[in-house]
């Protein structure tokens, strides 16, 4: 880690769940936390922007979401990952659990909102994502906590928060922007 700039620095697999390999793999390339939460932040907003209104309640499969459905997905994911760095970077040891993402989309309302609300929404939380980030020095970013049953730090969450953005832009263009011209 760099004494000089806390955000310096690749996430640690020992203290991360098993998932999470997947989601840094995606950020391979990257050092610098702050610069890689801005940079997914106007990479993925221009994306969204991009996205046709008429592929908006698409679903490639009868059992997968809408494309709304999995931008609410990354962004419900991020406040949570957000509220895990915030108690981990307070040295607080109380184990988190869980949550249930397909729970979570059967109850999201993604019906009454359009793409265009929730970049702004994904914009908003991306937004407090960096400002709660950029309030914690390096012994916060590196403060050990559980959830659902597994350690992770913030910096941890940090880089989760970039590549499972990553990983669900990825998805989209390759399931849900098939025959259109939107395709990337």
């Amino acid at each position: 880690m760099n004494n000089q700039n806390p955000f310096i620095g690749r996430p640690n697999p020992e203290f991360a769940p098993a998932y999470a390999k997947y989601y840094f793999e995606r950020t391979i390339g990257q050092e610098d936390l702050m610069l890689a939460l801005e940079k997914d932040l106007d990479d993925t907003a221009d994306f969204i922007a991009s996205l046709p209104e008429s592929k908006a309640d698409f679903q490639y499969a009868d059992d997968k979401w809408t494309l709304k459905g999995v931008i609410l997905h990354f962004i419900e994911t991020e406040r949570i990952f957000q509220y895990r760095a915030l108690r981990f970077s307070r040295k607080d040891k109380t184990a988190l659990d869980g949550f249930d993402e397909g729970w979570y989309s059967q109850h999201n309302n993604t019906e009454q909102r359009t793409l265009e609300d929730l970049r702004s929404e994904f914009i908003d939380v991306r937004k407090a994502s960096i400002s709660l980030f950029k309030g914690m020095n390096s012994s916060m970013l590196d403060s050990i906590g559980t959830a659902n049953n597994s350690p992770n730090t913030p910096r941890n969450l940090g880089w989760i928060i970039v590549g499972h953005v990553i990983h669900h832009c990825n998805i989209i263009k390759e399931r849900y922007l098939v025959d259109t011209d939107e395709a990337f």
